[in-house]
């Protein structure tokens, strides 16, 4: 009697602490049930197996860091222990192709070691068929599992003690897995535990100091990340935290919960939206099983499995197994009593052997096609624009930037047309219908860092590539150019060129004049100051609107004619209330008939492209993201420029296409390039209008 009460007092201290701004509300649960001992004295990570056919007959999986991969019943029995090293973390994904087959990905990382081991189960005997194994570039800390819910493919992250984070595309396409690596994030501190979201493509990433992260999971989604929690007295960390898990409810309902290992508790947010804090609760000493110390990894299902778990099953590491003092083991734990216990409504469950496709706040599309890598190597790709063709649009080229080597020039199908050599070449753009030599040239303009001039060239329908066409070397008196966008006055017919500054945000507005030698001519006719960096920037010529983005700031709509002055009104920012995160990068254009249509911005800093309506306020209307897809090209992350056009460009983009520079281009890995995304992909995920009729040739048509 005395040493339970010991135990009940101990527990007390344990899970007495004060919650920041607010009065401490640590809830307890017990366990119905507890594993039998894990015979390396080393359980530290476990994963629930769902059966196929019989919730029943289900299984708990238990990483035993001393000795290998233990299998446990519903009961806590243990029906075997795979002897094979150190396994330090466990988790599971079902319906992996595997050949012709699809089967259960079981996967096993070992401590200290680059080595995953994957293994399936059989349905009727219930033991585990090794798969094979992959070898990482770190040694683990951690591991999780990610099954993209667009693209299907399934990867696995192996977290390093020095904060590394790889990602690993998973194949098993010969009957053989393989794993490659595709994306590598350095957390800056020692990552301990994992998760992964397929349904919201989040991966939430525990650093044990004591902050717990969320980035995107998918490859191409960069190191941008979202703290979700830090240290008291900020947050409601303790000291240390471990492993994490999440509830899945349906329709995006549910919980992510990370164990909270220096407290013996778990803290619980809420799935949706920022991660909300939802409450912090802790394992007792019950009948069944003792007090629950120090728990590293745990697992939850909120399917009915058995009478002991009709509202699913919550299964932890315990790292002292007291009563009776024996080698350490895992605790079941009935879900529905820690719903009560926080007071939480029940969910219905999603049942993880199907999945669900979320709707998510930024849709993926995927894309149709990518260009040629560029020449140069590092970062190198910008800024595209889109020439079309005068009689054949399915000739028509896009211009890329090669901040290096110059101006290339791709066909449609990605294949490279031609290469200016004019070396450091920042951003692009074009406008149609300039008058030279009597006829109406299309000019090009661009940004030269090298020279820290304008210069402009026409294109040659005969051969479609570009020509010299500056009359000098335009010098600008700008620190550095680097962003730049023309226009053509709705009133005038005037040709403009606006030209930014990389660190100082001073603009120029240049007017474009024809000279008798049948060259172009531009000189300054205005100039302002955004305020910091800038280099985005569009232009609505019917509307006579500039809109230019400030990179650390937002983006902004100012008039664009000669005449007008340096007033401006903020569209969107990059604070907490705003739908961009820095940089802001690229601005584009889609134009309807009616007069409206979309602007569409580069938000850098989370590989997202965000749509507000051209007309109006310029209303926000949502953001989508470009991810991979077999056969067509990898995603498009951390995006510099962007172009689209709504006009038809023959059989391939019959919608218009919207393309976008990819700084990691990943899948084969080499030197950046553009994607090409057919407009109709991303009005159908955004529920956009698609207008051919509007044809950007006729903009200054005399």
């Amino acid at each position: 009697m005395m040493r339970k009460l010991l135990l009940c007092a101990a527990l007390l201290a344990i899970l007495a602490f004060a919650l920041p701004g607010a009065a401490q509300d640590t809830r307890t649960v017990t366990a119905v049930l507890e594993t039998s001992p894990s015979p390396g004295d080393g359980a530290t990570a476990p994963a629930i197996w769902v059966h196929p056919f019989d919730v029943s007959k289900s299984l708990v999986l238990g990483a035993d860091d001393n000795l290998g991969l233990g299998v446990y019943d519903l009961s806590g029995t243990q029906l075997d222990m795979l002897e094979i090293g150190s396994v330090l973390a466990t988790d599971i994904r079902y319906n992996f192709p595997l050949g012709r087959a699809r089967v259960t990905l079981i996967a096993a990382a070992i401590e200290d070691a680059p080595i995953i081991y994957f293994y399936s189960v059989d349905d009727e005997t219930l033991e585990l068929e090794l798969l094979g194994q992959i070898e990482t570039g770190v040694s683990h800390s951690g591991m999780c599992l990610y099954h993209s819910p667009v693209s299907e493919r399934f990867y696995v992250f192996a977290l390093g003690g020095r904060g590394e984070i790889e990602q690993h595309l998973l194949d098993g396409s010969t009957g053989e897995i393989t794993g490659r690596l595709l994306r590598n994030v350095n957390a800056g501190a020692e990552t301990e535990g994992c998760t992964v979201d397929d349904d919201f493509r989040a991966l939430y990433v525990s650093e044990g100091a004591g902050a717990f992260w969320r980035y995107g999971a998918e490859p191409e989604t960069g190191i941008n990340r979202t703290l979700v929690d830090l240290l008291v007295p900020r947050g409601y960390i303790s000291e240390e935290i471990e492993g994490a898990a999440i509830l899945h409810g349906a329709d995006g309902a549910g919980y992510v919960m990370v164990s909270n290992e220096k407290n013996h508790t778990f803290l619980v947010y809420e799935r949706r939206g920022a991660n909300a804090f939802v409450g912090e609760f802790g394992i007792a000493e019950g009948d069944a099983a003792d007090v629950v110390t120090e728990p590293t990894g745990f697992d939850v299902v909120g399917l009915s499995l058995n009478e002991n778990f009709p509202g699913g099953l919550f299964v932890t590491s315990d790292d002292r197994n007291s009563n009776p003092t024996d080698n350490n083991n895992f605790k079941l734990v009935s879900w529905a009593d820690v719903e009560t216990a926080l007071g939480l409504i029940p969910i219905a469950a999603a049942d993880p052997r199907v999945g669900e496709l979320m709707v998510s706040d930024a849709p993926a599309v995927i894309p149709d096609r990518e260009t040629a890598p560029v020449p140069s190597g590092i970062d190198a790709a910008d800024d595209p624009a889109i020439w079309i063709h005068p009689t054949d649009p399915a000739l028509s080229t896009i211009i890329g930037t090669d901040k290096t080597s110059g101006l290339v020039v791709y066909n449609l199908d990605g294949s490279i047309l031609q290469a200016v050599d004019i070396r450091r070449v920042n951003n692009v753009d074009l406008r149609y219908n300039f008058m030279l030599n009597g006829a109406p040239v299309a000019v090009v303009a661009t940004t030269n860092r090298t020279t820290n001039s304008l210069d402009l060239f026409t294109v040659n329908v005969e051969t479609r590539q570009l020509e010299a066409a500056s009359s000098r070397l335009i010098e600008s008196a700008v620190e550095e150019v680097y962003g730049i966008c023309m226009y053509v006055s709705p009133t005038t017919a005037k040709h403009f060129v606006f030209v930014n500054s990389a660190d100082t945000g001073e603009v120029e507005q240049y007017e474009l004049t024809a000279t008798a030698d049948g060259t172009i001519d531009a000189q300054v006719v205005r100039t302002f100051v955004v305020g910091s960096q800038t280099e985005g920037c569009v232009v609505d010529d019917a509307n006579a609107v500039l809109y230019i983005g400030e990179e650390g700031v937002g983006f902004y709509r100012y008039g664009a004619e000669a005449t007008d002055d340096d007033s401006r009104t903020e569209i969107d920012n990059t604070a907490l209330d705003g739908n961009l995160t820095a940089d802001v990068e690229g601005i584009t254009l889609y134009p309807t008939a009616d007069g409206g249509g979309y602007l569409i911005v580069s938000s850098q800093g989370s590989s997202e492209f965000a749509v507000y309506e051209r007309l109006g306020d310029n209303v926000f209307i949502g953001k989508f993201t470009i991810i991979e897809s077999d056969g067509t090209g990898d995603g498009v992350s951390g995006t510099d420029g962007i172009d689209v056009t709504n006009f038809p460009l023959g059989a391939d983009f019959p919608d218009g296409v919207f393309i976008a520079q990819d700084d990691l281009n990943i899948d084969p890995d080499d030197n950046q390039n553009f994607k090409l995304v057919s407009w109709r992909r991303i009005a159908d995920a955004l529920g956009l209008v698609v207008d051919t009729t509007v044809d950007p040739r006729l903009v200054g048509a005399r």
